[in-house]
Protein backbone atom coordinates (compact mmCIF):
# COMPACT_ATOMS: atom_id res chain seq x y z
CA UNK A 1 0.00 0.00 0.00
CA UNK A 2 1.44 3.61 -0.93
CA UNK A 3 1.88 6.03 1.71
CA UNK A 4 -0.47 7.75 2.66
CA UNK A 5 -1.80 10.27 5.67
CA UNK A 6 -4.84 8.53 7.59
CA UNK A 7 -7.12 9.79 9.74
CA UNK A 8 -9.72 7.64 12.25
CA UNK A 9 -13.16 7.32 11.66
CA UNK A 10 -14.72 7.25 15.42
CA UNK A 11 -18.06 5.79 16.16
CA UNK A 12 -20.25 7.62 18.18
CA UNK A 13 -22.20 8.23 21.58
CA UNK A 14 -21.05 9.28 25.20
CA UNK A 15 -20.35 6.91 27.84
CA UNK A 16 -18.11 7.85 30.63
CA UNK A 17 -16.53 5.24 32.96
CA UNK A 18 -14.12 5.81 35.79
CA UNK A 19 -11.44 2.94 36.30
CA UNK A 20 -9.35 3.31 39.63
CA UNK A 21 -6.63 0.86 40.65
CA UNK A 22 -4.86 0.75 43.24
CA UNK A 23 -1.89 -1.57 44.65
CA UNK A 24 0.35 -2.16 47.26
CA UNK A 25 3.33 0.76 47.14
CA UNK A 26 4.77 4.01 46.27
CA UNK A 27 4.31 5.18 42.70
CA UNK A 28 6.88 6.72 40.57
CA UNK A 29 5.46 4.25 37.63
CA UNK A 30 8.13 1.66 37.69
CA UNK A 31 6.94 -1.78 36.63
CA UNK A 32 7.48 -3.89 39.61
CA UNK A 33 6.56 -7.56 38.37
CA UNK A 34 4.89 -8.39 41.91
CA UNK A 35 1.83 -9.88 41.76
CA UNK A 36 0.03 -7.33 44.26
CA UNK A 37 -3.05 -9.26 44.18
CA UNK A 38 -6.56 -9.62 41.76
CA UNK A 39 -8.47 -6.73 41.28
CA UNK A 40 -11.70 -6.11 43.24
CA UNK A 41 -14.50 -4.21 41.02
CA UNK A 42 -17.29 -2.19 42.76
CA UNK A 43 -20.05 -0.36 40.79
CA UNK A 44 -21.10 2.70 42.74
CA UNK A 45 -24.81 4.30 42.64
CA UNK A 46 -23.17 6.41 40.73
CA UNK A 47 -22.54 4.13 37.78
CA UNK A 48 -19.00 4.57 38.11
CA UNK A 49 -17.39 1.26 38.35
CA UNK A 50 -13.93 1.13 40.75
CA UNK A 51 -11.34 -0.92 40.49
CA UNK A 52 -8.53 -2.03 43.24
CA UNK A 53 -6.50 -4.35 44.23
CA UNK A 54 -6.98 -6.17 47.71
CA UNK A 55 -3.79 -5.21 48.98
CA UNK A 56 -3.22 -1.28 49.67
CA UNK A 57 -0.18 -0.27 51.22
CA UNK A 58 1.00 3.17 52.81
CA UNK A 59 2.95 5.26 49.63
CA UNK A 60 2.23 8.01 47.34
CA UNK A 61 -0.43 7.24 44.93
CA UNK A 62 -0.43 8.25 41.43
CA UNK A 63 -3.40 8.42 39.00
CA UNK A 64 -3.40 8.05 35.15
CA UNK A 65 -6.03 9.79 33.92
CA UNK A 66 -7.12 7.94 30.49
CA UNK A 67 -9.75 10.06 28.01
CA UNK A 68 -10.45 8.08 25.62
CA UNK A 69 -13.01 7.91 22.12
CA UNK A 70 -12.99 4.40 21.59
CA UNK A 71 -16.80 3.80 23.34
CA UNK A 72 -16.80 -0.18 21.98
CA UNK A 73 -13.38 -1.26 23.91
CA UNK A 74 -14.51 0.74 27.52
CA UNK A 75 -14.99 -2.63 28.89
CA UNK A 76 -11.90 -4.23 27.53
CA UNK A 77 -9.92 -1.66 28.68
CA UNK A 78 -11.36 -1.41 31.94
CA UNK A 79 -9.77 -4.90 32.31
CA UNK A 80 -6.49 -3.98 30.77
CA UNK A 81 -6.08 -1.46 33.34
CA UNK A 82 -6.97 -3.74 36.23
CA UNK A 83 -4.23 -6.22 35.12
CA UNK A 84 -1.82 -3.33 35.03
CA UNK A 85 -2.75 -2.31 38.29
CA UNK A 86 -2.19 -5.93 40.02
CA UNK A 87 1.74 -6.00 39.22
CA UNK A 88 2.04 -1.88 39.14
CA UNK A 89 2.16 -0.63 43.05
CA UNK A 90 1.03 3.35 43.92
CA UNK A 91 -0.86 3.56 40.03
CA UNK A 92 -4.56 4.26 40.22
CA UNK A 93 -6.42 4.76 36.94
CA UNK A 94 -9.72 7.36 36.04
CA UNK A 95 -10.61 5.88 32.22
CA UNK A 96 -13.31 7.91 30.50
CA UNK A 97 -14.39 6.98 26.98
CA UNK A 98 -16.87 9.56 25.23
CA UNK A 99 -17.52 9.39 21.30
CA UNK A 100 -19.00 11.57 18.80
CA UNK A 101 -19.59 15.06 18.63
CA UNK A 102 -19.28 15.82 21.98
CA UNK A 103 -16.08 13.95 22.41
CA UNK A 104 -13.43 17.10 20.83
CA UNK A 105 -15.69 19.46 23.03
CA UNK A 106 -15.41 17.64 26.22
CA UNK A 107 -11.68 17.08 25.72
CA UNK A 108 -11.43 21.02 24.83
CA UNK A 109 -13.60 22.08 28.21
CA UNK A 110 -11.67 19.43 29.90
CA UNK A 111 -8.74 21.61 29.43
CA UNK A 112 -9.53 25.24 30.06
CA UNK A 113 -10.99 24.04 33.14
CA UNK A 114 -8.16 22.31 35.01
CA UNK A 115 -9.24 19.03 33.96
CA UNK A 116 -6.89 17.55 31.83
CA UNK A 117 -6.48 13.58 30.78
CA UNK A 118 -2.72 12.97 31.26
CA UNK A 119 -3.41 10.34 28.25
CA UNK A 120 -6.53 11.36 25.65
CA UNK A 121 -6.99 10.13 22.14
CA UNK A 122 -6.54 12.42 18.80
CA UNK A 123 -7.86 11.51 15.30
CA UNK A 124 -4.46 11.67 13.67
CA UNK A 125 -1.94 14.26 12.16
CA UNK A 126 -4.15 17.01 11.58
CA UNK A 127 -5.52 16.93 15.31
CA UNK A 128 -1.80 16.50 16.42
CA UNK A 129 -0.94 19.82 14.61
CA UNK A 130 -3.91 21.69 16.36
CA UNK A 131 -3.03 20.39 20.00
CA UNK A 132 1.11 20.06 18.99
CA UNK A 133 1.50 22.78 21.97
CA UNK A 134 0.47 20.55 24.66
CA UNK A 135 1.67 16.87 23.18
CA UNK A 136 4.91 14.91 24.86
CA UNK A 137 7.32 13.92 22.21
CA UNK A 138 7.50 10.42 22.43
CA UNK A 139 10.30 9.71 20.30
CA UNK A 140 12.59 8.08 22.55
CA UNK A 141 10.01 5.87 23.77
CA UNK A 142 11.20 1.91 23.47
CA UNK A 143 7.92 0.84 20.88
CA UNK A 144 8.77 4.03 17.97
CA UNK A 145 10.63 2.17 15.50
CA UNK A 146 8.06 -0.86 16.17
CA UNK A 147 4.97 1.17 14.46
CA UNK A 148 3.82 0.33 11.12
CA UNK A 149 4.88 2.56 8.41
CA UNK A 150 1.60 4.58 8.18
CA UNK A 151 1.37 5.04 11.85
CA UNK A 152 5.08 6.62 11.83
CA UNK A 153 4.24 8.95 9.27
CA UNK A 154 0.62 10.01 10.75
CA UNK A 155 2.47 10.34 14.05
CA UNK A 156 5.45 12.39 13.28
CA UNK A 157 5.89 15.83 12.89
CA UNK A 158 8.84 17.59 12.53
CA UNK A 159 10.81 14.78 14.27
CA UNK A 160 8.78 14.33 16.85
CA UNK A 161 6.38 11.81 17.69
CA UNK A 162 3.10 12.58 19.75
CA UNK A 163 0.59 9.58 19.43
CA UNK A 164 0.93 5.79 20.10
CA UNK A 165 -0.87 3.83 17.60
CA UNK A 166 -3.87 2.15 19.10
CA UNK A 167 -5.33 0.12 15.95
CA UNK A 168 -5.67 -1.09 12.74
CA UNK A 169 -9.07 -0.85 11.19
CA UNK A 170 -11.67 -0.26 8.71
CA UNK A 171 -14.85 0.06 7.40
CA UNK A 172 -17.10 -1.19 5.06
CA UNK A 173 -20.52 -2.85 5.16
CA UNK A 174 -20.79 -5.60 7.36
CA UNK A 175 -23.18 -8.46 7.05
CA UNK A 176 -24.86 -11.29 8.66
CA UNK A 177 -23.96 -14.66 6.28
CA UNK A 178 -26.41 -17.23 7.50
CA UNK A 179 -29.03 -14.54 6.63
CA UNK A 180 -27.41 -14.22 3.35
CA UNK A 181 -27.67 -18.36 2.85
CA UNK A 182 -31.18 -18.11 4.50
CA UNK A 183 -32.16 -16.06 1.95
CA UNK A 184 -30.37 -17.94 -0.97
CA UNK A 185 -27.88 -15.50 -2.05
CA UNK A 186 -24.92 -16.81 -2.90
CA UNK A 187 -22.51 -13.59 -4.35
CA UNK A 188 -21.44 -10.58 -2.56
CA UNK A 189 -22.94 -7.67 -4.07
CA UNK A 190 -20.02 -5.60 -5.90
CA UNK A 191 -21.81 -3.38 -7.99
CA UNK A 192 -24.47 -1.01 -7.49
CA UNK A 193 -27.18 -3.38 -9.47
CA UNK A 194 -26.46 -6.21 -7.70
CA UNK A 195 -26.84 -4.90 -4.07
CA UNK A 196 -30.14 -3.64 -5.32
CA UNK A 197 -30.92 -7.39 -6.48
CA UNK A 198 -29.58 -8.71 -3.10
CA UNK A 199 -32.30 -6.03 -1.11
CA UNK A 200 -34.61 -6.89 -3.62
CA UNK A 201 -34.01 -11.00 -2.54
CA UNK A 202 -33.57 -10.46 1.39
CA UNK A 203 -37.23 -8.62 0.90
CA UNK A 204 -38.58 -11.40 -0.30
CA UNK A 205 -37.22 -13.54 2.39
CA UNK A 206 -39.19 -11.10 4.95
CA UNK A 207 -35.44 -10.17 5.78
CA UNK A 208 -34.61 -6.21 6.56
CA UNK A 209 -31.58 -5.60 4.56
CA UNK A 210 -30.18 -2.85 6.10
CA UNK A 211 -29.56 -0.85 10.01
CA UNK A 212 -27.73 2.50 9.85
CA UNK A 213 -27.56 4.91 12.98
CA UNK A 214 -27.50 8.02 11.04
CA UNK A 215 -29.41 9.77 14.48
CA UNK A 216 -25.43 10.88 15.12
CA UNK A 217 -23.47 12.75 12.88
CA UNK A 218 -20.84 10.34 12.61
CA UNK A 219 -21.93 8.15 10.38
CA UNK A 220 -22.29 10.43 7.50
CA UNK A 221 -18.93 11.35 8.40
CA UNK A 222 -17.43 8.15 7.65
CA UNK A 223 -19.56 8.28 4.14
CA UNK A 224 -18.01 11.72 2.88
CA UNK A 225 -14.60 10.31 4.19
CA UNK A 226 -15.39 7.36 2.28
CA UNK A 227 -16.17 9.67 -1.05
CA UNK A 228 -12.25 11.41 -0.60
CA UNK A 229 -10.77 8.22 0.07
CA UNK A 230 -12.39 6.79 -3.00
CA UNK A 231 -10.96 9.88 -5.22
CA UNK A 232 -8.14 8.52 -7.89
CA UNK A 233 -5.76 10.90 -6.06
CA UNK A 234 -7.02 10.50 -2.83
CA UNK A 235 -4.79 13.22 -0.73
CA UNK A 236 -4.52 15.44 -4.42
CA UNK A 237 -8.17 15.63 -3.92
CA UNK A 238 -7.95 16.88 -0.33
CA UNK A 239 -4.98 19.49 -1.50
CA UNK A 240 -7.13 20.81 -4.59
CA UNK A 241 -9.77 21.55 -1.58
CA UNK A 242 -7.37 23.48 -0.07
CA UNK A 243 -6.42 25.52 -2.74
CA UNK A 244 -9.43 25.66 -5.00
CA UNK A 245 -8.65 23.00 -7.93
CA UNK A 246 -11.37 20.50 -6.53
CA UNK A 247 -14.91 20.92 -5.53
CA UNK A 248 -17.41 18.10 -4.14
CA UNK A 249 -19.84 19.89 -6.17
CA UNK A 250 -20.40 17.67 -9.51
CA UNK A 251 -17.87 15.34 -8.69
CA UNK A 252 -18.70 11.91 -9.91
CA UNK A 253 -17.75 9.76 -6.81
CA UNK A 254 -19.65 11.86 -4.42
CA UNK A 255 -22.44 11.85 -7.15
CA UNK A 256 -22.31 8.01 -6.99
CA UNK A 257 -21.83 7.70 -3.15
CA UNK A 258 -24.94 10.08 -2.64
CA UNK A 259 -27.74 8.08 -4.67
CA UNK A 260 -26.16 4.95 -2.80
CA UNK A 261 -26.82 6.49 0.61
CA UNK A 262 -30.27 7.38 -0.20
CA UNK A 263 -30.79 3.95 -1.15
CA UNK A 264 -29.68 2.75 1.61
CA UNK A 265 -31.24 4.57 4.03
CA UNK A 266 -34.48 3.95 1.92
CA UNK A 267 -34.38 0.58 2.96
CA UNK A 268 -33.39 0.72 6.61
CA UNK A 269 -35.56 1.67 9.19
CA UNK A 270 -35.54 5.03 10.80
CA UNK A 271 -32.32 5.52 10.01
CA UNK A 272 -32.41 9.63 11.34
CA UNK A 273 -34.19 7.78 14.61
CA UNK A 274 -31.40 4.92 15.49
CA UNK A 275 -28.55 5.29 17.22
CA UNK A 276 -25.19 3.43 17.62
CA UNK A 277 -26.70 1.20 20.25
CA UNK A 278 -29.93 0.06 18.60
CA UNK A 279 -27.75 0.08 15.08
CA UNK A 280 -25.66 -2.59 16.67
CA UNK A 281 -28.14 -4.92 19.08
CA UNK A 282 -30.68 -5.05 15.55
CA UNK A 283 -27.55 -6.34 13.71
CA UNK A 284 -25.91 -8.95 16.28
CA UNK A 285 -29.77 -10.10 16.74
CA UNK A 286 -30.01 -11.51 13.40
CA UNK A 287 -32.94 -9.43 12.63
CA UNK A 288 -30.91 -7.13 10.05
CA UNK A 289 -28.95 -8.26 7.12
CA UNK A 290 -26.19 -5.72 6.65
CA UNK A 291 -24.90 -2.23 8.49
CA UNK A 292 -21.97 0.13 8.25
CA UNK A 293 -19.58 -0.87 10.23
CA UNK A 294 -16.01 -2.24 10.78
CA UNK A 295 -13.58 -4.82 12.73
CA UNK A 296 -13.60 -2.43 15.47
CA UNK A 297 -17.21 -3.30 15.99
CA UNK A 298 -16.54 -6.48 17.12
CA UNK A 299 -16.33 -6.48 21.11
CA UNK A 300 -20.10 -5.18 21.31
CA UNK A 301 -21.26 -7.33 18.88
CA UNK A 302 -19.81 -9.89 21.00
CA UNK A 303 -21.30 -8.55 24.12
CA UNK A 304 -24.96 -9.92 21.86
CA UNK A 305 -24.29 -12.39 20.18
CA UNK A 306 -20.55 -13.88 19.95
CA UNK A 307 -21.36 -16.69 17.76
CA UNK A 308 -22.74 -14.93 15.40
CA UNK A 309 -21.60 -15.53 11.48
CA UNK A 310 -20.53 -12.46 9.51
CA UNK A 311 -18.31 -10.73 7.86
CA UNK A 312 -17.44 -7.08 5.91
CA UNK A 313 -17.72 -6.42 2.44
CA UNK A 314 -17.03 -3.32 0.24
CA UNK A 315 -19.33 -0.92 -0.33
CA UNK A 316 -20.55 -1.03 -4.24
CA UNK A 317 -21.66 2.24 -5.19
CA UNK A 318 -21.21 2.28 -8.48
CA UNK A 319 -20.75 -0.41 -11.27
CA UNK A 320 -17.14 -0.94 -11.04
CA UNK A 321 -16.95 -4.39 -9.35
CA UNK A 322 -13.01 -4.03 -8.54
CA UNK A 323 -13.00 -0.51 -7.29
CA UNK A 324 -16.11 -1.19 -5.08
CA UNK A 325 -14.35 -4.84 -3.92
CA UNK A 326 -12.13 -2.90 -1.14
CA UNK A 327 -12.27 -1.57 2.32
CA UNK A 328 -11.62 1.46 4.14
CA UNK A 329 -8.79 1.20 6.45
CA UNK A 330 -5.95 2.47 8.38
CA UNK A 331 -4.93 3.30 12.23
CA UNK A 332 -7.73 4.63 13.78
CA UNK A 333 -6.61 7.01 16.95
CA UNK A 334 -3.53 7.79 18.71
CA UNK A 335 -3.49 7.56 22.45
CA UNK A 336 -1.49 11.16 23.27
CA UNK A 337 0.41 12.53 26.48
CA UNK A 338 -0.53 15.79 27.85
CA UNK A 339 3.20 17.06 28.26
CA UNK A 340 2.25 18.99 31.26
CA UNK A 341 1.24 16.24 33.43
CA UNK A 342 2.72 15.65 36.55
CA UNK A 343 2.38 12.15 35.78
CA UNK A 344 3.69 11.90 32.29
CA UNK A 345 6.62 9.13 33.21
CA UNK A 346 3.89 7.09 34.61
CA UNK A 347 1.68 7.57 31.32
CA UNK A 348 4.56 6.77 29.33
CA UNK A 349 5.29 3.55 31.15
CA UNK A 350 2.00 2.27 30.51
CA UNK A 351 2.31 2.84 26.70
CA UNK A 352 5.50 0.84 26.50
CA UNK A 353 4.14 -1.71 28.63
CA UNK A 354 1.18 -2.50 26.14
CA UNK A 355 3.72 -2.20 22.97
CA UNK A 356 6.67 -4.05 24.83
CA UNK A 357 5.76 -6.75 27.17
CA UNK A 358 4.46 -10.34 26.89
CA UNK A 359 1.42 -9.37 28.79
CA UNK A 360 0.85 -5.90 27.36
CA UNK A 361 0.46 -7.02 23.85
CA UNK A 362 -1.48 -10.07 24.84
CA UNK A 363 -3.91 -7.11 26.18
CA UNK A 364 -3.74 -5.31 22.84
CA UNK A 365 -4.54 -8.78 20.84
CA UNK A 366 -7.10 -10.83 23.30
CA UNK A 367 -8.49 -8.20 25.67
CA UNK A 368 -9.01 -5.52 23.00
CA UNK A 369 -9.27 -7.45 19.97
CA UNK A 370 -6.83 -5.09 18.18
CA UNK A 371 -5.34 -5.72 14.65
CA UNK A 372 -1.95 -3.95 16.33
CA UNK A 373 -0.43 -1.12 14.38
CA UNK A 374 3.45 -2.53 15.09
CA UNK A 375 5.67 -4.81 13.37
CA UNK A 376 6.75 -6.85 16.05
CA UNK A 377 3.68 -8.90 17.36
CA UNK A 378 0.42 -9.73 15.31
CA UNK A 379 -3.36 -10.00 15.82
CA UNK A 380 -4.70 -13.10 17.60
CA UNK A 381 -6.79 -14.55 14.92
CA UNK A 382 -8.89 -16.06 17.81
CA UNK A 383 -9.59 -13.36 19.49
CA UNK A 384 -10.10 -10.33 16.49
CA UNK A 385 -13.26 -12.25 15.08
CA UNK A 386 -14.78 -12.68 11.93
CA UNK A 387 -14.77 -8.82 11.48
CA UNK A 388 -11.29 -9.00 12.37
CA UNK A 389 -10.78 -11.73 10.02
CA UNK A 390 -12.23 -10.23 7.51
CA UNK A 391 -10.04 -6.86 7.47
CA UNK A 392 -6.75 -9.19 7.49
CA UNK A 393 -7.52 -10.84 4.17
CA UNK A 394 -8.58 -7.51 2.26
CA UNK A 395 -5.31 -6.00 3.81
CA UNK A 396 -3.32 -9.41 2.59
CA UNK A 397 -4.76 -9.09 -0.63
CA UNK A 398 -4.15 -5.45 -1.19
CA UNK A 399 -7.78 -4.12 -1.06
CA UNK A 400 -8.21 -1.16 0.92
CA UNK A 401 -8.53 2.60 0.43
CA UNK A 402 -6.09 4.29 3.24
CA UNK A 403 -8.04 6.90 5.57
CA UNK A 404 -6.26 9.65 3.77
CA UNK A 405 -9.42 12.19 4.40
CA UNK A 406 -7.41 15.75 6.05
CA UNK A 407 -10.23 17.54 7.45
CA UNK A 408 -10.01 21.41 8.44
CA UNK A 409 -11.51 21.44 12.39
CA UNK A 410 -15.60 21.02 12.59
CA UNK A 411 -15.66 19.39 8.99
CA UNK A 412 -16.37 16.12 10.45
CA UNK A 413 -19.72 17.09 11.97
CA UNK A 414 -20.71 19.41 9.20
CA UNK A 415 -20.05 16.77 6.48
CA UNK A 416 -22.45 14.34 8.95
CA UNK A 417 -25.35 16.70 9.05
CA UNK A 418 -24.86 17.28 4.98
CA UNK A 419 -25.85 13.51 4.87
CA UNK A 420 -28.57 13.77 7.63
CA UNK A 421 -30.68 16.06 5.72
CA UNK A 422 -30.18 14.44 2.22
CA UNK A 423 -31.59 11.31 3.74
CA UNK A 424 -34.09 13.76 5.48
CA UNK A 425 -35.27 14.76 1.88
CA UNK A 426 -34.50 18.50 2.47
CA UNK A 427 -31.18 18.69 -0.05
CA UNK A 428 -30.76 17.15 -3.26
CA UNK A 429 -27.93 15.46 -4.34
CA UNK A 430 -26.29 18.44 -5.85
CA UNK A 431 -27.02 21.04 -2.78
CA UNK A 432 -25.67 18.16 -0.54
CA UNK A 433 -22.66 18.75 -2.66
CA UNK A 434 -22.76 22.15 -2.44
CA UNK A 435 -22.96 21.97 1.60
CA UNK A 436 -19.75 20.14 1.63
CA UNK A 437 -18.22 22.66 -0.33
CA UNK A 438 -19.39 25.23 1.79
CA UNK A 439 -18.30 23.99 4.77
CA UNK A 440 -15.06 23.29 3.57
CA UNK A 441 -14.34 26.87 2.24
CA UNK A 442 -15.96 28.07 5.76
CA UNK A 443 -13.62 26.27 8.14
CA UNK A 444 -10.28 25.76 5.74
CA UNK A 445 -9.56 29.66 7.25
Amino acid sequence: MKKMRWIALLTAMIMVLTTACESSSSGGGSSSGNDTGKAVVETGADGQTTISTAAVADGEEKTIYLFQTKIEIDEALKNVAAKYCETHPGIKFVIESSGGSDAATALKTKFAGGEAPDIFTLAGRSEMQLWSERLEDMADQPWVDDMVQIAKDNSNIDGKTYGFPVSVEGNGIMYNKDLFEQAGITEIPKTFSEMKAVVETLEAAGIQPFVEAQMDWFQGYILVGMGCSRQPDANGFIDGLNDGSATFVGNQTFNDLANYIIYEAEKSQNPLNTDFNTQIASFASGKVAMSLGGNYNQPSINAIAPDINMALMGMPINEDPEANDKLFGGVTGYWCVNKESKVKEEAKEFLAWLAMTEEGRECITKDLQFIPPFTTFEADEASIGNLGASMNDFIKNDKIYGLVVYYPDGFGQASGEAVQKLIAGKVSVEEFEQELQDAWDQLKQ
